[in-house]
């Protein structure tokens, strides 16, 4: 029997399906999976069919206006994945949906020709398992990796790869290109959205053995799925800013459970989550060391005092110095752009913010511009202070221009080099190079004798559960660098980040790191769910954050605390008021079923929420 009703979602933050009309010439050609135009909420809009039946409680039903490809866009594995991404993140099914889809398909200019008829499963697959590669250096584990796809490859299945960033593929595609005779393609964001669909289509016909991405790229519609490789598995760059706030590496075990592939992880540091997960779940580990044994140097800053002589100490400078001298480089580490990080007036104690976000606008001097670190706002020096008219505004504060013109007071004859996301060229043969985390995007193998780390107590003071794990992240990653050694500049001397990582101890480092997690009930112990609000008034969004904690609190469930509501760790980003109530349990089902039974009779008012659970 013609089905006669479609249920149907939306990528929209509410719940469905949604009942709609099947006229009688699309009866015979509608299917589960299929892209549909339907009017929403009086707007047309791409609808998801997700269901069909023969009536509807509802006396009267919008039509389906039209059809827009020719059969499913997505199989049954990959509806699975997106209700099991819906289920988890607390997002509704048409934005899951949404999130398996490439850009293209989230509009109706473009359409899908082909009928997807994925191949069964090989019988002779090996069953699906995880495996934690770990290596000091992110060269060492190729090999292992390779001989893994290649296995996979024999078995007549295909291999998704993933990589953090896009400047980390040409790296990756080369070993891999090197090592295997198969065909590979790159899902490439810059395509059209008529070649971007043609390359789907092509990997969901089985085109390819091997597909390279970044974080969306796991859900690539691959065909006999083997084994998904995620590499530089804790990097932050796997966690989607936008709804659905998923985290790659949960999702790439959500699909290897649905479609029965293996998985390995690979990092030089793996997340204190996955490290503990393999432990408790008896993951197979592959550790594979390195030779590099450069010495570890730490400097206590509180025997210098910097702003009367210098950032870099006295003994970093010796070491530069006999770096220097024996033909040596070195490379100088700090995680801030531009010249100057506060310009405010002497007079009226004023400091020039970004319109937009209310944060301080950092001075390039290279642009002679001040600029915004989250908006990218610009504007110009003021040449009198904005409010008082005062004559003399100061710049202080020290980032990577203002560092790269005091060390060259100091080594007048070297060659400087400095090199962040602004600077697109990169200068090997320099004797001094200065630098931020763009360094780490370099894909090709490099190193310097000397490696100095300026400010380590900075990347320990973000507000973020995880700065431990990241800092120590960046000291291994520092070490991996310096052929000979490695100084650390802090007044934190007896972190345990710094006494691990000059043993390269990782076993004492995640015991220490844990330890502090399980004190302070946090992942991967409890779940964090946060309850983002956000708007264009400030009192607005505050008042319906109070409201909406006081109806959380009083609706309550056992075992699930919640923090009053506070201003987000950017407050203002983008002209938009931001607060956040914290909730904490042992289940992220318990938390987003009280968060939903609240938001349910819950009216907004000229705000957005968004839920975010990590991990």
């Amino acid at each position: 029997m013609k089905p006669k009703i479609a249920k149907v979602v939306v990528g929209l933050p509410v719940d469905g399906p949604f009942d709609y009309q099947i006229s009688a010439d699309l009866q015979s050609r509608i299917t589960v999976g299929q892209r549909v135009r339907v009017s929403f909420n009086r707007r047309d809009r791409v609808g998801f069919v997700v269901g069909t039946a023969q009536r509807s409680s509802f006396a009267r039903l919008n039509p389906i206006v039209s059809l827009l490809d020719n059969g499913p866009v997505l199989d049954g594995p990959a509806f699975e994945l997106a209700r099991a991404i819906s289920a988890y993140y607390g997002c509704s099914l048409g934005e899951a949906i949404e999130a398996c889809l490439p850009p293209a398909l989230r509009h109706d200019k473009v359409s899908i020709s082909s009928v997807f008829a994925p191949a069964a499963t090989k019988a002779d697959a090996e069953k699906s398992g995880r495996v934690l590669v770990h290596d000091h250096t992110r060269y060492k584990r190729w090999p292992f990796i390779i001989e893994n796809i290649k296995k996979v490859i024999d078995q007549e299945r295909r291999v998704i790869v993933l990589v953090p960033e896009m400047a980390f593929i040409p790296g990756t595609v080369s070993i891999l290109r090197k090592a295997l005779a198969c065909p590979m393609v790159v899902l490439d964001k810059k395509l059209t959205p008529k070649k971007e669909c043609a390359q789907w289509e092509k990997i969901r016909g089985g085109e390819y053995a091997i597909v390279v991405g970044v974080r969306s790229a796991v859900f690539a519609p691959v065909p006999d799925l083997g084994l998904i490789v995620i590499d530089d598995e804790e990097n932050e760059a796997y966690k989607q800013e936008q709804t659905p706030h998923y985290r790659a590496g949960e999702v790439v075990q959500m699909r290897a459970d649905i479609e029965q592939c293996q998985v390995i992880f690979s990092s030089s540091v793996p997340s204190a989550e996955i490290w503990e997960k393999a432990r408790r779940d008896k993951w197979e580990r592959a550790v594979l060391d390195t030779d590099n044994d450069s010495q570890v140097q730490v400097v206590d800053m509180t025997n210098y005092n910097p702003g009367k002589t210098s950032i870099l100490s006295f003994p970093l400078q010796n070491a530069m110095q006999k770096t220097l001298d024996d033909g040596g480089k070195a490379l100088l580490f700090m995680n801030r752009r531009g010249f100057s990080t506060r310009t405010h007036c002497q007079q009226c104690g004023f400091t020039v913010k970004c319109e937009r976000c209310n944060v301080n606008l950092s001075y390039l001097y290279s642009k002679k511009m001040m600029v915004c670190r989250h908006c990218n706002f610009k504007r110009e020096l003021p040449k009198v202070c904005p409010q008082c008219n005062g004559s003399y505004l100061q710049s202080t504060g020290i980032g990577v221009e203002k560092l790269e013109s005091n060390v060259a007071r100091f080594y007048p004859g070297a060659r400087i080099h400095r090199y962040d996301s602004g600077n697109k060229i990169f200068i090997k043969n320099a004797d001094i190079i200065i630098a931020t985390g763009a360094v780490f995007r370099r894909h090709e193998q490099w190193a310097v004798s000397l490696v100095a780390m300026l400010d380590f107590d900075g990347q320990m003071h973000h507000y973020d559960f995880r700065s431990g794990q990241k800092a120590f992240s960046l000291l291994v990653h520092l070490k991996q660098l310096a052929s000979e050694k490695l100084l650390i500049q802090t007044r934190m001397g007896g972190n345990y980040c710094l006494e691990a990582v000059k043993t390269m101890d990782f076993p004492k480092f995640y015991r220490e790191e844990l330890k502090l997690r399980k004190e302070l009930n946090l992942p991967p112990y409890r779940h964090l769910v946060a309850l983002g609000l956000r708007g264009k008034k400030e009192d607005t969004v505050f008042e319906q954050a109070h409201d909406l904690y006081d109806r959380l609190k009083e609706k309550g469930s056992k075992g699930i605390d919640m923090s009053d509501p506070h201003p987000d760790v950017n407050p203002k980003l983008r002209d938009q008021y931001r607060y956040t109530i914290l909730l904490k349990g042992r289940s992220v089902k318990s938390i987003l079923a009280l968060i939903k039974s609240v938001l349910k009779g819950f009216k907004k008012r000229s705000i957005i929420i968004a839920v975010n659970v990590d991990p």
